[in-house]
Order: structure tokens, then C-alpha cells, then sequence
């Protein structure tokens, strides 16, 4: 018994002692609290009847590789049971070791914790998608940024998996697929599973010290020896997530055209690549290499001006679009969006008091902690402001959880902001976003007005979307509105405002203001104009 005691931590919330035949043989700790039962009854009980079925695998595969001496984990799982919580299940670290003085003993060391990842979607054997492993990628790098811990992604290819599957009845093929997944998984950073890139490639975030050797023996082991391995490795720079993120987008996209090894020669160059960007978008924030112009939106009626929105002008010729999305991936559009929002409100502070403008926030923004309230306490400031700087909520991060982001919404128009959809009908606005967020004005995709005279089915959507906005109490606003017959047609469709050339070009002063306010005074040479 020396031997668990010893290994028993301060976190630890409750230790058992698994036997060589899987079962429990010693429990201690809160077992009563987390199992709804007494120590004494959980022995005799199998080990596996403690976890989700999610987990078995997982914990099945950390077995098998122990030796006396060694450890495994932290791996986040879930304790089921009695006492495990209202939803089923609580979740715990779990870590391993097998004691040398007992062998085929292992002791195992549970704690209270909370998910580092929330609802990280597996398919029948375990497996994630790469859009969720990078979504649960980009959250454990910023934990191992903080615990200290250095991280790679390792790449695999099992040439020859397929079809060694295909050879095998369906069960066997489902098992053996299940122990692959629970032992790429036992060799991840913190029991995050790997994810499939096609049929035989797959990615797993792993501890940078960890070998691959055992990993990859025990792959064959379940796969056959006629399957073929073929690897690359990308080390991270935990301390500098985005750049991370960004370079492993690319390193996967390059892993499912090429393969594994393909990906890790060139990752190397592309995180280089990320790093100066994320450098240069810095330094074109510090030295405000950008500057804000002003476009009017106008009643479709009366041609009466509305109000404006501050749209960029960059340096370099590349696309407005393409440095947001840069921003977004590189995780400082929060700080753009930021910069944005205190031009407009110190511009606004300078005007005459009937003159509103609207500043674009991204989506990516919104749902990050901590900036709808930094944003508001940028405007308590000057509380007058407030009903005359209007917030468009751009869509090129996808809202994730529309119930969060309309109290977020909420949030800001208790303040006195008034809020705008932008680019409603495109991507990821849909109905879904009417059903679920209250805003005060949809802002339509310039796509349709472009083509009314060309598609008369546009004209009709657009008319029921105008209509219905209407009824639910917002008003409507068409972009791109360069003709007088675009114009007549968006009136007569139902559409209370346009924006576009026809009404006036982006301006960089704002009447009655005797110089521009921004970060940049003048456009430079190069500039490009964009509809942000």
C-alpha cells in the first residue's frame, strides 16, 4: 500500500488501485461524493463502468503501453456514476502509474477539473474532424502557454489502413478503428483526440518530449504489419498561439493534398511566414498605417443622409478582406476593432451632434471574453456618443452560439448602441440569425442588389426579406447601390436605405470636421478601399 499512498498528489480527489484483471482493488479519497458509493463497494467493480464509454478506449490504450515505473497523463475524461452530476458525468484528470513493487498494478489518480475543451464532437470511434480538432487546438495552446508545457502536432499517414479495414468483417474493422482512435488519443496533450484527415492520414496534438515509437508499434499491431507509417512533426511555439493556429491550418490543409511528410517540410517556412505577419499587422497597428473614411447611407426616399460608416483603407494593395481574415486567424482583430471603435467615438466627440456613424465590429470580437465590456467602457467615456456610434456586426468569424452572441448584442444596446447585421443572405447569415439575435438594422448582401436586373428571383427574396424585417421591427439597408435603377428598384422592393457610390464616394472627413481623425491623416499610395 506504500507504494499508492506515494503516489497519491494533492489534487488528487480520489485514488484507485486497478488489478490485473481490470478491476478495482483499493479505492480512497471522496469516492462516496464523486460515485454516489463507499470505497469498500467500488471494489470488486471493473474500471470500466467508472468512465464514459467515450473514454474506455482511451484509458484501455494508457494501460497497454505502461511499464513498471512509468506514468501516463493528465487526460481529461469523464467519471460517471451516482455522484457524477446532474448531466451524467463530472470531469476529471486522470493520470496513471504502474507500480514496480505490484506488478500488473496500476495506480490511478483522479481530480476535479473543468474541460479545457467543451463539447469536442468525436464520431463513432473516437475521432474528431479537423475544424474541431483546430478549434480545441487553439484552447489547449493557450493552456500550455500558461502551465508551462511545449507541444507538437504529429502527422500520420498508415498507408495501406483502408484497406487492411476493408478485409475484415464490419465489427472487427469498427474495433480496430475504435483501439486506433483510443491510442492516437492516449498519445495526445491532455487525452484530446486525434483527428481524421481522410481514411489512412491523421493529425494528434502531442507533448513535445513524448516518443513516437511505441506509438507507432502499437498502430501496426492493430492495423496489420502489410500497413506502411509515414510521419512529420511540427513544433509550436505555445507562446505565440495565433501564429501557431494559423501554421497549423496550413501544415493539415498540405497533410490531406500531400501527406504527412510533405506538410512537416514546408510547416517550418509557413510558421516563419505567420510570425511576420503577425509582426507586420502589429506594427501596423502601433504606427496606425491605416486610416478610417466615411460613406454615407442615405434614405432610399427622401436621399436624406442617415448616417455614415467608417470603413479601412490599408497600405500595400492587399485585400481589406484578406488582412481581416489575417487579423481574425492571428487573434489581434480584437485589438483592430478595438482601434476602430475609439477613432469613431473621439471623431464623433468633434461633429455636430445629428451626425452618426457606424463602426464594424467581427464576430470573432463579439464572442471573445472581455471586449463587449471593454468596448462599453471605451464609450462611457462620453456617454452622448453612445446612440450616435452604431456597431455592424460583420460575419467573417461564424457565430458559434447565437443564444450568447445575442445577449452579448443585448448587451450593447442596453448601452445605447444601436446594432446592424451586416452582409445578411451571405455565408453564415441566414434565417437562423433572425430567429435567434434582435438587432436594429439588417444590412443586405451587396451580391443581390447587383444582380436584380439579371435575376429576377433575387428581386422576389429580396422583397420577402425586407418585408419581414419590417414586421419584426428592423429597419433594411442595401449596399453596393451604384445606379439610379438599383436605387428605384430597392424603393419599390421595400428597402429603406442604400449605400454606394451613387450617393457619394468614402470621404475622409466628416462635415464640419476641419481635419481627419485617425490613425492615419492622408491616404498613402497603395491604399485600397474596402466595403468593412
Amino acid at each position: 500500500m506504500g507504494q499508492l499512498v506515494g503516489f497519491v498528489f494533492a489534487s488528487a480527489d480520489m485514488v484507485l488501485e486497478i488489478g490485473p484483471g481490470g478491476r478495482v482493488g483499493f479505492a480512497t479519497g471522496a469516492v462516496q461524493r464523486l460515485l454516489g458509493r463507499t470505497a469498500e463497494a467500488l471494489a470488486g467493480h471493473l474500471w470500466q463502468e467508472l468512465l464514459a464509454d467515450g473514454d474506455v478506449d482511451l484509458v484501455d490504450a494508457a494501460l497497454a503501453d505502461l511499464r513498471p515505473g512509468e506514468r501516463r497523463g493528465p487526460f481529461t475524461v469523464t467519471l460517471v456514476g451516482a455522484g457524477a452530476g446532474a448531466g451524467g458525468g463530472q470531469a476529471v484528470n486522470l493520470s496513471l502509474f504502474q507500480m514496480p513493487q505490484r506488478p500488473g498494478c496500476t495506480a490511478a489518480a483522479l481530480s476535479l477539473c473543468a474541460p479545457a475543451v467543451n463539447g469536442l464532437a468525436v464520431d463513432e470511434t473516437g475521432l474528431a474532424n479537423r475544424e474541431d480538432f483546430e478549434s480545441a487546438a487553439a484552447v489547449m495552446l493557450r493552456e500550455a502557454e500558461r502551465s508551462g508545457a511545449s507541444l507538437r502536432v504529429d502527422l500520420l499517414e498508415f498507408g495501406g489502413l483502408a484497406e487492411a479495414l476493408e478485409a475484415m468483417t464490419a465489427p472487427d474493422a469498427e474495433a480496430a478503428r475504435r483501439k486506433l482512435a483510443g491510442t492516437l488519443r492516449a498519445a495526445s496533450y491532455g487525452g484530446l483526440p486525434a483527428a481524421a484527415l481522410g481514411d489512412e492520414r491523421f493529425a494528434v496534438l502531442r507533448d513535445a518530449q513524448r516518443d513516437d515509437a511505441a506509438l507507432l508499434e502499437r498502430v501496426r499491431a492493430y492495423a496489420g504489419p502489410l500497413v506502411q507509417v509515414s510521419s512529420g512533426e511540427l513544433t509550436l511555439d505555445v507562446h505565440a498561439p495565433g501564429e501557431s493556429l494559423r501554421a497549423i491550418r496550413y501544415a493539415l490543409d498540405r497533410c490531406i493534398d500531400e501527406g504527412p511528410q510533405a506538410a512537416a517540410r514546408s510547416f517550418e517556412a509557413a510558421l516563419r511566414q505567420t510570425v511576420t505577419e503577425s509582426e507586420r499587422f502589429k506594427e501596423m497597428l502601433r504606427a496606425g498605417r491605416f486610416e478610417l473614411v466615411y460613406q454615407p447611407v442615405v434614405a432610399l426616399t427622401s436621399r436624406e443622409v442617415r448616417h455614415y460608416e467608417a470603413l479601412t483603407r490599408f497600405e500595400g494593395g492587399g485585400g481589406p478582406a484578406a488582412t481581416i481574415q489575417l487579423a481574425e486567424e492571428l487573434g489581434l482583430v480584437l485589438e483592430f476593432d478595438m482601434t476602430v471603435v475609439r477613432t469613431v467615438a473621439a471623431v464623433l466627440a468633434e461633429v455636430r451632434a445629428d451626425i452618426r456613424v457606424a463602426a464594424n465590429i467581427s464576430a470573432y470580437s463579439l464572442q471573445s471574453p472581455g471586449f463587449v465590456e471593454d468596448l462599453l467602457a471605451v464609450t462611457e467615456a462620453t456617454p452622448s456618443v453612445r446612440p450616435r456610434l452604431h456597431l455592424e456586426l460583420t460575419e467573417s468569424h461564424k457565430i458559434a452560439d447565437l443564444a450568447r452572441a445575442n445577449t452579448l448584442i443585448q448587451k450593447l444596446r442596453r448601452g445605447g448602441h444601436l446594432v446592424c447585421l451586416d452582409d445578411f443572405g451571405a455565408g453564415a447569415a441566414s434565417m437562423d440569425y433572425l430567429r435567434e439575435i434582435e438587432v436594429d438594422v439588417v444590412k443586405f448582401d451587396g451580391r443581390f442588389v447587383q444582380s436584380l436586373a439579371a435575376r429576377p428571383r433575387d428581386a422576389v427574396i429580396l422583397n420577402r426579406m425586407a418585408s419581414l424585417c419590417r414586421e419584426l421591427g428592423m429597419t433594411t439597408v442595401a449596399e453596393m447601390v451604384e445606379t439610379e435603377d438599383a436605387a428605384r428598384r430597392l424603393c419599390d422592393l421595400g428597402v429603406d436605405y442604400g449605400q454606394g457610390w451613387l450617393f457619394g464616394k468614402p470621404v475622409a472627413r466628416l462635415p464640419g470636421l476641419e481635419r481627419p481623425l485617425g490613425p492615419v491623416a492622408v491616404r498613402r499610395k497603395g491604399a485600397v478601399e474596402s466595403w468593412r
